[in-house]
């Protein structure tokens, strides 16, 4: 019989894989490698750990430091899941630290020829330092100036074969996991399988250097404040490998040389600007901590390395600011009610027990909440035992509650009196503005009538293609007749009633929009009628016939019953 990692060819990474099962082993994981049965050879004679003081998760947080720099980004990566993964797990994954060197410029010139379709970079760029500025678990940073200009850039580039090299360990992981999740029960509520899977399409996406250039351009083009940017991008040096940026000289936060009038200025202005593009834009820099921020001479805040970010529907946008509601008012039972909206799936739980466990962190959390408790810490906190019980939330949450963390460290490190929840709470007011106020309602009321219709349109088709496929054979139904008269005279009623029912609302909202534009300020329908053209006429009428339909509906609803 073959083996099983044949089906991921590990047998062309055979030394990689040797690698990571013998680490593992070494750090006291050699159990669960016997669980999965790996093929002789893969493995080293298991030796019993020698950190007997550590507990499970520094074990693993020291094994994945080991393997290196694939392991440690899929540890920080995965440190974003509080929903998803176990409290311990995650606390601990934090401290991950990449041990990177630098690697020889000998070895980066080749790529950054090839991405500039060029045999000299220096036709390109002018006084350009060979020693890097930077070094990461993924690329190298550089500064150099522009062929014949004034302007300093930096050149962030690829370490050759990353890519290769990142996708031989993410294979090797999810097999060893999708092994793991079939044959260790106590790890199957995790559903680690599918978290390992989107965790690595998100780093195979970090190595797309467009992708961090696009980001950090989308930015500039949506951020309204002066006093904060992200460095400008160079399109033509932009690929796969390689981006080029403005080069910005900057201090970072805790620099004391900053004047404090500047750090209480740039304190509220990187507030403002993590809850405008959260709030407001719904695209946000998920990784704002002190290292990626930079404060200029000119007393600005600039937003570097863009390769992670997070994006919210209007939806979501919608259910973030009734979560943040329900913690305001302590109300565990709201706070459920949304976090079940929110979530990905639908999953069967214990309602009161989790109403008791938020309820528990509410009253934990409250008198912190009031001496000014980051918001973001709660949320993260309430996403733990969301995902304890069942409901797993998109990613992206997890990112905004981490930007809203970080923002407020910086904050505090540059003004202590910082105060997250006030600079906050304009841009919740805004959002519940732009959610509540007639022009919005009518506009996804519009929306969502134009859905139906689209659905009453298809029907007929529906209807035409299940009968079809039931003629040829293809559907078999097995009926037992009793009273089934009565059912169908009530489908017929059912049917009948959401028919009149969106029509009413198609006379209503297309009238209200014809007399709302068409009609003089301030008019009333008085006026309409004396002085309105014939179009407007017939606007407020339908208007007013809508309303008698509409009231002949319920009234009817109410006389015969609501499952009559």
């Amino acid at each position: 019989m073959a083996s099983p990692l044949k089906t991921l060819d590990l047998f062309s990474n055979v030394a990689r894989a040797k690698e990571i099962f013998t680490v593992l082993a070494r750090h006291g994981f050699g159990d669960l490698l016997e669980t999965v049965r790996l093929p002789k050879g893969l493995i080293e004679k298991i030796i019993p750990p020698t950190d007997h003081n550590l507990n499970v998760w520094q074990r693993l947080r020291i094994t994945l430091e080991d393997l290196g720099p694939t392991f440690v980004k899929f540890g920080q990566v995965m440190s974003t899941r509080p929903d998803a993964l176990p409290e311990g797990l995650i606390e601990e994954f934090k401290n991950l630290r990449s041990r990177v060197r630098p690697i020889s410029f000998e070895d980066i010139e080749p790529i950054i020829c090839a991405e500039l379709g060029c045999e000299d970079y220096r036709e390109y760029f002018d006084d350009f330092d060979t020693t890097p500025v930077a070094s990461g678990s993924i690329g190298q940073v550089y500064k150099a100036r522009l062929k014949g200009g004034e302007d300093w850039v930096a050149i962030k580039v690829q370490r050759p074969n990353i890519k290769k090299a990142i996708k031989a360990d993410i294979e090797i992981i999810g097999w060893l996991v999708k092994q793991l999740h079939a044959k260790v029960e106590e790890l199957q509520p995790y559903d680690l399988p599918s978290i390992v899977e989107s965790t690595g399409q998100g780093i195979m996406q970090e190595l797309n250097f467009t992708i961090e250039a696009n980001n950090a351009a989308l930015f500039n083009a949506l951020n309204p404040y002066e006093d904060v940017f992200s460095p400008k991008v160079y399109d033509q040096f932009t690929h796969e490998r390689l981006t080029v940026f403005e080069w910005v000289e900057g201090r970072p936060p805790w620099d004391p040389e900053i004047p404090e009038d500047i750090r209480i200025k740039l304190a509220a202005a990187g507030g403002k600007s993590i809850f405008e593009q959260i709030v407001i834009s719904g695209f946000f820099h998920a990784d704002p901590h002190g290292g990626n921020i930079l404060i200029t001479e000119d007393g600005r805040l600039c937003f570097i390395d863009w390769g992670l970010a997070g994006q919210l529907t209007r939806d979501m946008r919608y259910f973030l600011a009734d979560l943040f509601s329900a913690i305001a008012q302590s109300d565990p039972e709201k706070v459920v009610r949304v976090a079940m909206m929110m979530a990905l799936g639908k999953t069967r739980i214990d309602q009161t027990k989790l109403e008791q466990e938020v309820g528990f962190v509410l009253r934990q959390y409250r008198s912190k909440f009031d001496q000014n408790e980051a918001i973001g810490k709660i949320v993260i906190e309430l996403l733990f035992v969301f995902g304890s019980n069942g409901i797993q939330l998109a990613r992206d949450y997890s990112l905004l509650a981490k930007a809203i963390i970080s923002i407020e460290e910086v904050g505090q490190t540059l003004d202590p009196k910082f105060d997250i929840r006030e600079v906050g709470k304009p841009f919740l007011r805004k959002l519940e503005w732009e959610r509540w106020n007639p022009a919005g309602v009518m506009s996804r009321a519009w929306w969502n009538l134009q859905g139906h219709l689209h659905k009453l349109r298809e029907l007929p088709g529906d209807v035409q293609r299940f009968f079809r496929h039931l003629e040829d054979g293809e559907i078999k139904v097995t009926m037992k007749h009793e009273g089934l008269s009565e059912v169908g005279d009530a489908f017929d009623m059912g049917v009948n009633r959401l028919t009149l029912a969106i029509i009413t609302a198609s006379i209503i909202l297309s009238s209200a929009i014809v007399v709302g534009t068409m009609a003089p300020k301030d008019a009333t329908f008085s006026d309409i009628y004396n002085g309105g053209n014939v179009i407007t006429l017939l606007a407020a009428f339908g208007f007013k016939l809508g309303i008698v339909f509409g009231g002949w509906i319920i009234w009817d609803i109410v006389r015969h019953g609501r499952h009559k």
